[in-house]
């Protein structure tokens, strides 16, 4: 569960808006395993499909979220309780001071093209990890969905978004991160972003799901 929220954390640009509907798909390759991630986010309501494994329904304005394990058509409730003791759990397994606010990316001058963006080039290296980051200043909205990302971070209580750089540390979008956390190496590169309705069905719970009730957690 741990390294779950954690590779969510570094891996996906997970972005939610109170502006706007926008749908969003990634690329993802972690220990050489390519996934393709998509978002869609409806306001406070943000759903990552990971493939067809997995998906992740995040409710940013009760800080609450649910996990969808298809396989097993099975559903993981969390609400604000669960999720701030998981962190704290979390925090300590990462071995990282959340108290300390996270290194923040480097600019180092460099340039080069990915896909149809001209990005600048970013570094960072932090209590756990280091990265290399893309970033492309002419992105359409890209304030919006970056204060979006940073607000979905917060709602899912993940401790590793306190320990890694937030998307409005960067002066633009990230369109590729080259990130090591804690050994384990994920590449992430933006395939398409684009403001589009979303159906509000796409955030309902699907029928025939059987409810996995989540440990208790100490502190609650």
């Amino acid at each position: 569960m741990k390294k779950t929220f954690l590779f969510l954390a570094v891996s996906f640009l997970a972005l939610q808006s109170t502006f706007a509907d926008w749908v969003v798909v990634q690329k993802t390759t972690t220990d050489g395993q390519a996934e393709e991630v998509n978002i869609k986010i409806k306001g406070d309501m943000t759903r990552m499909d990971v493939g067809q494994q997995m998906s992740i329904i995040a409710d940013g304005a009760a800080s609450s979220m649910v996990m969808l394990m298809h396989a097993q058509k099975v559903i993981m409730k969390m609400d604000a309780e669960s999720l701030k003791a998981m962190m704290a759990m979390a925090s300590g397994a990462l071995g990282g001071n959340t108290d300390k606010p996270a290194a923040k990316p480097v600019a180092t001058g460099q340039k080069e093209k990915v896909g149809e963006y001209e990005c600048e080039i970013f570094t960072w290296t932090g209590q756990i990890g280091s990265g290399k980051f893309w970033v492309a200043k002419d992105f359409p909205g890209y304030e919006e969905l970056n204060a979006a990302q940073d607000k979905m971070m917060k709602a899912m209580g993940n401790p590793a978004a306190a320990l890694s750089p937030q998307a409005s540390d960067f002066p633009g979008m990230v369109i590729k991160a080259d990130m090591t956390v804690m050994g384990k190496s994920s590449v992430s590169e933006l395939v398409s972003a684009k403001q589009e309705p979303v159906d509000a069905s796409a955030f309902a719970l699907p029928e025939g799901y059987q409810e996995m009730k989540m440990p208790v957690m100490p502190g609650q």
